[in-house]
């Protein structure tokens, strides 16, 4: 896609330059089991229906979470090792995603649960045996912009919430991820353009 197609609200981004705010954080209520796995080519594990996301009065429900490899967003020019994306939808088809970003360290215990059931998924055809509320941010504060995706066709807007505790995993889980992927496969960084980037608790 040219890239005089795109708009101006585009993801990823460096987030740095945070706006206090007293804008609602996301309210996460995941109850639900993985329903199956799709190939986008990116593999997205999918959910069935009752894990949503309040944000104030609108109540948006996890369809889908996916990983990228090295993570996508920056933090205050810091890259990262991997992110993972929950994506929501809500009224109007608007999308929004959560994001939580991992650097090297300690094996993750939640990310090789979900390595091992899409490696299975893949071979067997079978549905990962993973719980939504695994994938639960360990904090209720985030940071918060209106974007796009973040892969063809990069549809704007999407709004996004990026936690704002920062996970671990291996190096080894990292490839094994990118083995999943074939590779990396994270978007480079798009321009800010004017955006504001808001600290929600």
């Amino acid at each position: 896609m040219a890239t005089a197609t795109l708009g101006n609200g585009q993801s990823p981004i460096d987030i740095v330059g945070c706006v206090q705010s007293d804008a609602p954080s996301p309210v996460v209520s995941y109850r639900t089991r993985a329903s199956g796995m799709e190939r986008t080519p990116l593999p997205l594990i999918t959910f069935e229906p009752g894990s949503t996301v309040g944000v104030g009065e609108h109540s948006y429900r996890l369809l889908q979470v996916h990983w990228h490899t090295p993570a996508e967003h920056t933090v205050e020019g810091q890259d990262f090792a991997a992110e993972l994306h929950l994506v929501h939808i809500g009224p109007d088809n608007q999308l929004l995603v959560i994001g939580t970003i991992y650097e090297l360290g300690e094996a993750n215990t939640v990310v090789q649960q979900m390595i091992d059931e899409t490696l299975h998924a893949e071979s067997a055809g079978a549905v990962p045996q993973l719980d939504a509320a695994a994938f639960t941010p360990p904090t209720g504060d985030y940071t918060h912009y209106v974007g796009s995706l973040t892969a063809p066709p990069f549809s704007e807007p999407v709004l996004w919430y990026l936690s704002t505790q920062i996970g671990a995993l291996s190096q080894a889980q990292v490839e094994q991820l990118q083995a999943l992927t074939n590779g990396p496969n994270a978007r480079p960084l798009q321009d800010l353009n004017g955006r504001t980037i808001l600290c929600c608790r």
